[in-house]
C-alpha cells in the first residue's frame, strides 16, 4: 500500500500527532536538546523495526546511508541509541494512546500468552556480564515447552484484542508457571469480557475467581479425559485465540523481540516497548486504511 517513503511520512505524522498531544510542553526544560527530536528519532526506530534490522547500529547506518537529507541532524549513532534508551517511557505512552483511540482495550474478547525473551544462551549464563544486580529486571532460567528447551531470560506476556492489536504486554519472570501470571495479564480488561488462554493457563479456582470478583470469563482448553468445566473454550473462537500465535511471530519474526541484544533493564524495557509501539503503528495504519490488521506483508513494497 505504502512505499518506503510514503510510510516513513505516515509514520512520522502519527508520532508527531500523539507526541504533542501527550507532551504539549515537551519534555526537556533544561539543559542541551538532542541533535535530532524526539519524534524524528523514533520515526527512525519504529520504521528500523519494521523493515526488520535487528540491531540499532543497523538501523542508524540505513537511514544515514538512505535518507541523510530526510534528517540531516543525524550524525552520531551513539546519541541517538542513548536517546532511544530515555524514551521508553514515551514509546510506552504514545502505544496506550493509540491503544486508547483504537478502543481495542475495551474490546470484548481478548486473547493472553507468553513467550520466551532470551538474553543470552544457557551455557553462558553463569559467567556472563549482563544484568548483573540488575535493579529493574533479574533474568531467571525459564522453560519453553513448545521447542521443549531451556533458555536464560524473561517471559514476554501479551494481551490483544480480537483484531490482533497489543493492548497490554510486559516482561516476566521466566521461572514461574504461566498461570502464575493470569491476574497480571487480565489486568485492566472490561467487565463481561471473556479472555482466551491456552492450556498453560487452565486452573479452574482462579477462572472462578476472575468470574466472581471481576466478572470476567477466562476460556480455556482442556487436557485430554477432563472433565466439562463452564469455562471450556468453544470450538468457535479458537481462531481468535490463534491469531496471538500470529502476533508472537510478527514479532519474533519481523521485529526480532527474541533476539534483542542489551545489557540492562532500562535498555531491554527501551527495546520491548519499541518493538510493541512499531507492530501497533503497523496495525492502526491497517485498521485506518480498511485493510487485515495483520496484513504487515502488504502494508509497505520495500524495493
Amino acid at each position: 500500500m505504502f512505499d518506503e517513503q510514503l510510510f516513513i511520512i505516515a509514520v512520522y505524522c502519527l508520532i508527531d500527532e500523539i507526541y504533542h498531544r501527550l507532551f504539549p510542553k515537551g519534555l526537556r526544560h533544561h539543559g542541551f536538546a538532542p541533535q535530532l527530536s524526539d519524534v524524528e528519532a523514533l520515526t527512525i526506530a519504529v520504521v528500523g523495526e519494521f523493515l526488520g534490522l535487528e540491531r540499532d547500529k543497523a538501523i542508524f547506518e540505513y537511514f544515514f546511508k538512505h535518507y541523510r537529507d530526510w534528517f540531516p541532524c543525524l550524525s552520531d549513532r551513539t546519541l541517538l541509541v542513548r536517546q532511544w534508551a530515555n524514551l521508553w517511557v514515551v514509546e510506552q505512552c504514545i502505544w496506550k494512546e493509540l491503544v486508547r483511540l483504537s478502543g481495542a482495550d475495551q474490546d470484548s474478547i481478548q486473547v493472553i500468552d507468553t513467550f520466551p525473551v532470551p538474553i543470552c544462551r544457557l551455557r553462558r549464563y553463569p559467567r556472563r556480564r549482563i544484568f548483573c544486580d540488575d535493579v529493574l529486571l533479574e533474568p531467571e532460567v525459564g522453560y519453553c515447552a513448545s521447542k521443549d528447551e531451556y533458555y536464560f531470560g524473561f517471559k514476554g506476556g501479551l494481551r490483544i484484542a480480537s483484531n490482533g492489536m497489543i493492548v497490554h504486554a510486559c516482561i516476566l519472570p521466566a521461572n514461574p508457571h504461566d498461570s502464575q501470571f493470569t491476574e497480571i495479564l487480565v489486568d485492566g480488561m472490561p467487565a463481561h469480557a471473556a479472555c482466551l488462554g491456552d492450556k498453560a493457563f487452565l486452573d479452574e479456582e482462579t477462572q472462578q475467581m476472575l468470574r466472581e470478583e471481576y466478572d470476567l470469563y477466562l476460556l480455556t482448553p482442556l487436557r485430554n479425559n477432563m472433565r466439562p468445566t463452564p469455562f471450556v473454550l468453544p470450538s468457535f473462537l479458537k481462531g481468535i485465540r490463534q491469531q496471538i500465535e500470529t502476533v508472537i511471530g510478527q514479532l519474533t519474526e519481523r521485529f526480532r523481540i527474541q533476539s534483542m541484544r542489551v545489557r540492562k533493564g532500562w535498555t531491554l524495557l527501551a527495546k520491548w516497548f519499541r518493538k510493541i509501539l512499531a507492530h501497533t503503528i503497523c496495525v492502526w495504519l491497517n485498521l485506518q486504511y480498511g485493510r487485515p490488521p495483520l496484513d504487515f506483508a502488504g502494508l509497505v513494497s520495500v524495493k
